[in-house]
Formats: C-alpha cells, structure tokens, sequence
C-alpha cells in the first residue's frame, strides 16, 4: 500500500503547488450560488425552496471543473507509464487521483457549505442533512469525475466528451443528494441510504472502469 499513499501525497503536493486553482474552484462555487438570487429575485417564498438544489448543482459543476486535466499532466510528464511499469496498480492509482482530488476539491467545498447556507437562507437545522449528504455526494461525483477523465484522456475534445458523459450519470446523484438533504426527520433517510448505494457502487466499478480506460489508451499510445 506504500505507493498508494505515495501517489496520494504526490497529488497532495502538485495541489499545493498549484493552489491558486483552488481559489479559483471556490470562487466559481460562490459566484454559481450567488448568481441565482439575482437571477431569481430575493423573493423567499420562490429562494427558499431552491437553496438546496442550487448547492448542489454549483458542487457538481465545481467538483467537475478541474477533471479534464486530471490525468493529463501525468500522461505528459511519463509519469502514467511510470505507474504502469510499478508495482501500483492502475486501479489502485486511479483510487488515489480520485481521493486526492476529492481532498483538495471537495473537502473545501464542504466547509464552505455552511456558509452558503446561511446565504441562501437555508435553516440550521437542515445543515446536518445537507452536509452528510454532501459528503457522499461529492465523493460519488468525484469518483464519476474519474470515470469520465479516464474515458475523456488524449481526445481532442475531451472536455466536452467528459461533460457528455458524466452529467447524465450523475442524475441519480443530484436526485438522492438533494431529497436527503431536504429530510426533516433526522440525518437518516431512505434516499440518504439510496445515495450511499450509488456511492459505493461506484466505489467498486470507478477504479476498475478507469483503469481499463488507462490501460487501452496506453496501449494505443504505444503503437
């Protein structure tokens, strides 16, 4: 498991050096949720309702933002056929792309959720629900983000690729996500399980899918 954590620390490190993108990130984040009460007007019978599905919708386009270079760089640097040559598994590597970018992506998200809360007028009551469901939200998309990089790398419109195919599969995420983070009744709830579902899923399926995906495109580049 070392070169697992090594690939994770290494991410970590490119991120830091690069952390002006994730200011970047943070502010697309907020201007997203900031343009729709002035899109919708500050009428709370109409802005109450979609506080929560508007952050959800900017987390998923913030989230999504930076995975067209996910894998880019690397392919670049070598680094890629490095990793198919070690002991790392690409599945295993692709695992590691996905918690790192999730660390250095949708971790700050979250902690700024409470304050868009409160921006949006959301409750305080509803921000247990809301973040919980958040957490496994973003992660789900993150490991969808991967899926789609993986599938989108070395295509001479990847970003386009990448949206087209991870904005449909990410429906179901937005759906469960937004009605658990609604639920009055407590933290649990049945969509807060179905979520959970997807998000495990995908947990098992993201790394094998992008590593075949890595896998094909390093064969292709090798002829």
């Amino acid at each position: 498991m070392k070169p697992f954590f090594a690939q994770i620390e290494r991410d970590l490190l490119i991120a830091w050096q690069n952390r002006q993108d994730l200011g970047v990130m943070l502010v697309f984040f907020v201007i997203i949720i900031a343009l729709f009460p002035l899109a919708i007007g500050a009428n709370a019978t109409v802005l109450d309702p979609l506080g929560v599905p508007v952050i959800w919708i900017a987390a998923l386009l913030a989230i999504l933002a930076g995975f067209d270079r996910l894998f880019a760089q690397d392919v670049r640097d070598g680094w890629l056929d490095q990793i198919a040559l070690s002991k790392l598994d690409l599945g295993w590597y692709a695992l590691a792309k996905a918690i790192s970018h999730w660390l250095t992506a949708g971790l700050p998200l979250l902690i700024m959720t409470p304050l868009m809360a409160m921006m949006l007028n959301i409750p305080p009551q509803q921000w247990p629900p809301l973040l919980i469901a958040l957490l496994i939200g973003s992660m789900g998309l993150t490991l969808l983000g991967v899926i789609g990089a993986a599938l989108a790398e070395g295509a001479r419109r990847g970003t386009a690729l990448m949206a087209l195919l991870i904005l449909p599969l990410a429906v179901p995420l937005l759906i469960f996500g937004t009605l658990a983070s609604q639920n009055e009744r407590g933290i649990i709830s049945p969509h807060l399980m179905l979520l959970g579902a997807v998000f495990v899923l995908l947990l098992a399926l993201a790394p094998l899918v992008a590593a075949s995906a890595l896998e094909i495109g390093e064969t292709e580049t090798g002829l």
